[in-house]
């Protein structure tokens, strides 16, 4: 089964990856986000986070594990990444 997943790039850098809290909760549903809900969740860092909801299965969604913390959220959310995309010169 698969299910929507919001995901960022911070400034379209492209280190794009699922956006969520330190704990690893995402923003996940059974349909494709639409603007108003992503704007309901980041706010107006939806500028410079380039959002976009993707589908992933579960074995997909197993890549993403490696948590960098956006700055504009506190540290409190951040972005789960792939370890092949990580490049934190990149997302800062």
């Amino acid at each position: 089964m698969k299910r929507w997943f919001l995901t960022t790039d911070w400034c379209s850098k492209g280190n794009r990856g699922i956006f969520c809290n330190r704990q690893g909760q995402a923003f996940s549903q059974e349909h494709e986000h639409t603007e108003d809900e992503i704007w309901a969740i980041l706010g107006a860092f939806d500028l410079v986070l380039s959002p976009k909801s993707i589908e992933l299965s579960e074995d997909e969604l197993k890549e993403y594990h490696l948590f960098y913390p956006y700055a504009e959220y506190s540290g409190e959310f951040g972005v789960a990444l792939k370890e092949s995309k990580v490049d934190v010169a990149a997302t800062t």
